[in-house]
């Protein structure tokens, strides 16, 4: 205490005072002097804290937005201290850093006990059930294309792959444009990572586990996934996938799913790139798997599917335990609920489009002037 006094920031505040908002993004932890405070979830009270305790413990250990919203209950005086000045402040003894981290960690327990913490993984495994049951993972037209059921499959998958490419194309820039947004310099580093294998950069026990389902590391190694995907294309038949052929469905596509990653809050996009795309693409890319067979071209050719299959799955880990930062706020949870649902629906609606060709073989489009390369 006598440490903090020496480098807080003495607050006097009225009674019915403001000084944490849920949702809010600040690393300060709190001391009450004197008074008490009221701490509220979502609108509803959820306790006090008295004189002498600490509070905003979790942002402060955990880094991620106010959980709460306090206000005094009366006139208080606080003392603020924010989080990289406490630490250098306690830095020269090393001790006394551990047993207090170790103090405000036993904070954080009481909210994990208290249930908090257990609903945000509640929350978190609720809504990635909820993606991948969605009818954009398991459409009519993934499981036509995976039972063999449309009339030219083979016309099917070139048109797969000539309409696709203008989408998957441009992950690594989905992906920068969610890194950019990123509160926390440790978040951005750990999507980064993701970004690497992107560009076909693998750790040697990545590597190996590729190996364990087939894929053989020249296949991939140093080879950026777009082009793993045009060697699909190449296989299917489609020489030409440049951009001057993206049909206008799928240019609104990129667009809209653009807009839901640069327009909403950074928890909506995490909410669209992660629990909307990466949670569900390990399982969608299941229903391709039988189909390529028809291809009858070397596994090499098609390595893109079964390979997202798998690397697909870390990037979903990733991308949830940052989510998980999020979450803890009634606004982020419905923020990330929202980017999943809206990128979902994007994913359906281009779904019931390209099912629509491949049964009248593109025919439904021959008379559009609004669909390029079709």
């Amino acid at each position: 205490v006598d440490r903090i006094v020496k480098i807080a920031d003495r607050i006097e505040l009225e009674a019915g005072e403001v000084f944490i908002r849920e949702g809010d993004f600040d690393e300060s932890i709190y001391l009450i002097e004197t008074g008490q405070v009221e701490v509220e979830r979502g609108g509803i009270t959820v306790g006090t804290i008295e004189a002498g305790d600490v509070v905003g413990e979790i942002a402060f250990i955990d880094r991620r937005p106010r959980t709460a919203t306090v206000q005094t209950c009366c006139t208080c005086v606080l003392l603020r201290v924010d989080r990289p000045d406490l630490l250098r402040e306690l830095s020269d003894d090393p001790d006394l850093l551990m047993e207090f981290v170790h103090a405000v960690e036993n904070r954080r327990r009481v909210h994990v006990e208290s249930g908090s913490e257990v609903t945000l993984d509640k929350f978190l495994s609720s809504v990635t059930e909820e993606a991948i049951s969605h009818r954009a993972i398991h459409h009519p037209y993934l499981l036509a294309l995976r039972n063999g059921e449309l009339p030219d499959m083979k016309w099917a998958l070139a048109d797969f792959a000539r309409q696709y490419h203008g989408y998957s194309s441009h992950f690594p820039r989905y992906l920068t444009t969610v890194i950019a947004r990123l509160e926390l310099s440790e978040h951005r580093a750990a999507l980064m990572e993701n970004l690497t294998e992107e560009a076909g950069i693998y750790e040697q026990g990545e590597l190996e586990e590729l190996a364990e389902i087939g894929v053989e590391k020249e296949w991939v190694d140093g080879i950026p996934h777009p082009a793993l995907f045009r060697r699909f294309c190449m296989a299917a038949g489609i020489e030409d996938s440049g951009a001057q052929n993206d049909s206008v469905e799928v240019i609104c596509w990129r667009e809209m799913f653009l807009a839901v990653l640069s327009g909403g809050s950074t928890a909506e996009a995490l909410g669209a790139l992660g629990l909307g795309t990466e949670a569900v693409v390990s399982t969608m890319y299941q229903h391709f798997l039988p189909a390529l067979e028809i291809l009858k071209v070397p596994p090499s050719q098609t390595v893109f599917f079964p390979l997202h299959a798998a690397v697909d799955d870390h990037h979903q880990e990733t991308l949830r335990d940052i989510s998980r930062h999020y979450a803890g706020t009634e606004a982020g949870r419905t923020d990330l609920l929202k980017g999943m649902r809206k990128a979902l629906a994007l994913r359906a609606g281009f779904w019931d489009w390209l099912y629509l060709r491949a049964q009248t073989l593109g025919a439904c489009d021959r008379n559009s002037t609004t669909t390029f390369g079709a």
